[in-house]
């Protein structure tokens, strides 16, 4: 009965132990990614794709037009997270633009928590990675810190053109909007 009593006794603190050191990796695991992607700005990644069955294809812009975007859509993967990992922000477009070299394109991304508060702002010139007119797979990193609160998020992206010697400013073409949820770590 003793030696039971012992063995159960030393198990429950081999147990105790190894979740200790498990909490303890996690703990250190989670203050390298805050390390590693500290002062970092997200930057989104556009890559050409061949048209999915039933978008629509490549064609010519109309005369005077500078680009359009008749699709411009958002999911996250995953759609829910914890503190000290790095989501992704995917995004499917389809884009019609001129080869006027005089036209700069940028995203706008705003970063919104549960309540409606704005909590950033970023501005990315995406003409260089957006030559010719296509199908487009958008990705950008987003790295959650390990002091954000769960809850819900909604992320606004926008595409916006101008003509870099024009001092109108920058029209919008685009808009697509999305959510993910941030959960407890523990």
């Amino acid at each position: 009965m003793k030696e039971r009593l012992l063995l159960r006794a030393i198990l429950l603190a081999l147990i105790a132990v190894l979740l200790g050191g498990c909490a303890g990796m996690e703990e250190r695991a989670c203050d390298a990614h805050e390390q590693q992607t500290r002062g970092e700005k997200p930057v989104t990644t556009y890559r050409l794709v061949q048209p999915k069955p039933g978008q629509p294809a490549a064609r010519i812009l109309p005369a005077g037009s500078i680009a359009q975007v008749p699709t411009y859509t958002m999911s996250f993967r995953p759609g829910y997270t914890k503190p000290c990992t790095t989501l992704s922000l995917v995004k499917d477009v389809v884009i019609y633009r001129s080869n006027d070299a005089d036209v700069a394109l940028n995203e706008v991304r705003e970063f919104y928590a549960e309540d409606g508060t704005l909590i950033a702002t970023s501005t990315q010139d995406i003409t260089a990675q957006v030559k010719t007119s296509g199908t487009y797979i958008a990705t950008t990193p987003l790295p959650v810190p390990k002091s954000a609160p769960p809850g819900k998020y909604k992320i606004v992206s926008k595409l916006l053109f101008e003509r870099q010697r024009e001092r109108r400013p920058a029209a919008q073409i685009a808009r697509a909007e999305g959510f993910f949820y941030i959960i407890p770590r523990r």
